[in-house]
């Protein structure tokens, strides 16, 4: 199995599903029941932070302005929120090598309203769900996917997830996992 948990997943520039076309992933969850995770690098217009808790009945400061992000396209209705582990939920996923957890839980939601909870966040509006096996064969680019469209998986880097917001975060992680695989290759044909 290959373990994504943990890590970032870059959609390939021939990424086939529009859905997930430019995206970088963050997965919370990569086990043998199937795959999760939240698109990082895709800022909604509306709903915005203030919306999303008027529309859950949720109380929140009036100077907070987080922005919220599109997910994934399951369960696109549901608000999470992918944080820092300086603050956690029993209800928050996450295990001891992973560097952040993910809430799905209304009362994070409240803490982060009242500017309490985790240091680092993003709140998110869905997220990105694989049936057991189907993101492995997505990676290996099995048919009838074409090897130009398989996803391409980066080390989760908090500079990426939290450093300034920027616009160009795809194109960064593309030149990242293009550079690993290069880094990868040269070390087998020099180590040999």
């Amino acid at each position: 199995m290959i373990d994504t948990q943990g890590k970032f997943l870059v959609a390939p520039p021939g990424m086939p599903d529009w859905r997930f076309q430019k995206t970088v992933v963050y997965m919370w969850r990569h086990d043998v029941a199937g795959a999760a995770g939240v698109i990082i690098n895709k800022k909604c217009n509306h709903p915005d932070f203030k919306h999303v808790c008027d529309e859950g009945g949720v109380k929140y400061d009036k100077n907070m302005d987080i922005p919220i992000y599109y997910g994934g396209p399951v369960l696109n209705n549901i608000v999470g929120v992918l944080h820092t582990k300086d603050f956690l939920m029993g209800s928050s996923n996450t295990d001891k090598k992973q560097k952040l957890a993910f809430t799905l839980d209304r009362k994070m939601l409240e803490e982060v309203a009242q500017a309490r909870g985790p240091k680092k966040k993003i709140i998110t509006l869905g997220l990105a769900n694989w049936e057991s096996g189907q993101l492995e064969q997505e990676i290996e680019a099995l048919p009838p996917r074409k090897t130009n469209g398989s996803w391409l998986v980066i080390p989760y880097d908090e500079e990426i997830i939290f450093g300034p917001q920027r616009e160009d975060m795809w194109e960064m992680c593309v030149s990242k996992a293009i550079a690993n695989k290069t880094n990868e290759i040269t070390d087998k044909i020099f180590k040999s």
